[in-house]
């Protein structure tokens, strides 16, 4: 077997981005010279202040919020917790979520309804959707995820009420910009576009509902440190990645249509996940009934192919996937893919022909 640092780019489908190359160029540079602590008076502190307020300033922009209106945090969890908390004060209200929300969002609703308050989950059809329905009369919090990252499905933006309050899950959109009207609270991972790990950018609407769930100190709306270079390095990624995005995505389209068709000819009884049509390209999930996922992923490794498999935010790499199981497909046998501008057709082919090896293996 191929050892994984052996796989090239083209080979690999799996979830994970390599830092964006000129976010990863300076990265050293940035540690070396980020060290100082921007709140002092002196010129290097001075200087390095000036970075951040640039660095956030362009963030902002790209997401399309107000510099007034991010927080940057240092994990992405917390980023969660930040944004959510804000929006679940009263133990009475009710809070609003999907059941292809992330794993995450239903803990949070049992937390919830072990305090007191209302949940209602929204269910989703076959193809993913997700039609929430808002009661204009009730005070109500809204989880909103716009894109699935296991099965790329975009979800319309919901209709709310002057009571309703909207958490944004961001992280997989595109456009990153894209958020629903009356929006309170929203979380980006940089990682969708070829970010550093260790840091999360939470929007609070300055005409928002969000209300700070810890202890007031001073002016602060989040607590605890962030990496200052990995936020510069977040910023030096998204500008670049947002500068290609359009001809990528372009590609990814076309790439995604592809393979689905390659899939459905060559895999018989498989099950793709969404349509297509109103889907993220670059997202894929699917089904191959009467197959172990483990084992298929081993047997593509070793034919120097690397997929996904089960949940994206399972406790483990292959728990069921609760969003497929949402959809109606069955807890077993699912596979998810990530497609990169690296791919292509030829190396589309190439998985496509391993998986039928793989599943022939163990029959």
């Amino acid at each position: 077997m191929l050892p994984i640092t052996d796989i090239p780019p083209e080979d690999d489908f799996q979830s994970e981005l390599p830092l964006e190359p000129l976010a990863r160029q300076h990265l050293l540079e940035l540690f070396d010279s980020s060290w100082f602590d921007p709140a002092k008076i002196h010129r290097n502190s001075a200087q390095l202040r000036n970075l951040i307020n640039e660095a956030k300033e362009s963030i902002a922009s790209h997401l399309g919020i107000a510099n007034s209106e991010l927080e940057i945090v240092g994990e992405l969890g917390f980023g969660f917790q930040c944004a959510l908390s804000g929006l679940l004060t009263k133990n009475t209200s009710k809070f609003l979520y999907s059941a292809v929300d992330r794993q995450v969002i239903h803990a949070f609703a049992r937390q919830h309804q072990q305090r007191g308050g209302e949940i209602l989950e929204q269910g989703a059809d076959s193809k993913g959707v997700v039609d929430y329905q808002v009661d204009a009369s009730s005070e109500i919090t809204l989880s909103f995820q716009a894109t699935n990252r296991e099965t790329g499905v975009v979800q319309s933006p919901p209709k709310t009420s002057d009571k309703t309050a909207v958490f944004a899950d961001m992280c997989a959109a595109y456009p990153l910009s894209n958020l629903p009207d009356n929006w309170d609270s929203a979380i980006w991972d940089p990682k969708y576009f070829g970010g550093p790990a260790g840091i999360a950018l939470v929007g609070i609407a300055n005409s928002g509902r969000w209300q700070n769930p810890g202890p007031i100190i001073d002016k602060r709306r989040v607590y605890g440190s962030f990496s200052k270079p990995l936020l510069l390095a977040t910023a030096v990624a998204l500008e670049n990645w947002t500068q290609r995005a359009r001809d990528d995505f372009a590609k990814l389209n076309e790439l995604n249509s592809f393979v689905r068709q390659e899939l459905a000819r060559e895999i018989k009884d498989v099950k793709i996940a969404g349509d297509g049509a109103n889907c993220d390209p670059r997202f894929l999930a699917f089904v191959i009934p009467h197959t172990l996922s483990e084992e298929v992923l081993r047997r593509v490794e070793a034919q120097g192919v690397l997929i996904d498999a089960g949940s994206a935010c399972g406790s483990g790499p292959l728990s069921p996937s609760h969003v497929l199981t949402a959809m109606g497909f069955s807890e077993h046998g699912n596979y998810r893919i990530t497609l990169k501008p690296a791919h292509s057709r030829e190396g589309l082919k190439k998985l496509v022909s391993v998986l039928v090896k793989g599943i022939a293996a163990g029959a």
